[in-house]
């Protein structure tokens, strides 16, 4: 496959709070991938106990699809949160880190139609 460098991204709002859809693009504005997108917010220091252990915010990413396989999944990742967290941080909150989910094999066997193409 093909290394292409995801260069810019498309952010919508969805009808739920703080849940974001993404498209990524490469550079010749193709899109490589789409991604449903929430930030995971820690609680404020006044509402857990005081010797709770400080956490930072992050980003859940759930990739619905995308051009990844098992030898640039980690380029596509690397990639993506560098996009994210540049779009999602700001000076009053910066986002430490992204977490990825994939679709699970279980839920695409479910569709016949996955397996038989």
């Amino acid at each position: 496959m093909e290394k292409s460098k995801l260069a810019t991204m498309k952010i919508t709002k969805t009808l739920y709070q703080n849940f974001f859809r993404v498209k990524l693009y490469d550079d010749n504005q193709q899109e490589k991938g789409r991604l449903r997108v929430t930030p995971a917010l820690p609680l404020a220091r006044s509402l857990v106990p005081a010797d709770a252990p400080v956490k930072p915010a992050y980003l859940v990413v759930i990739v619905e699809d995308a051009e990844i396989d098992k030898d640039n999944l980690l380029d596509f990742e690397e990639q993506t949160s560098l996009l994210l967290l540049k779009r999602f941080s700001t000076p009053e909150i910066v986002f430490g880190f992204c977490q990825f989910f994939y679709p699970s094999p279980a839920f695409i066997f479910e569709n016949k139609n996955t397996t038989n193409t």
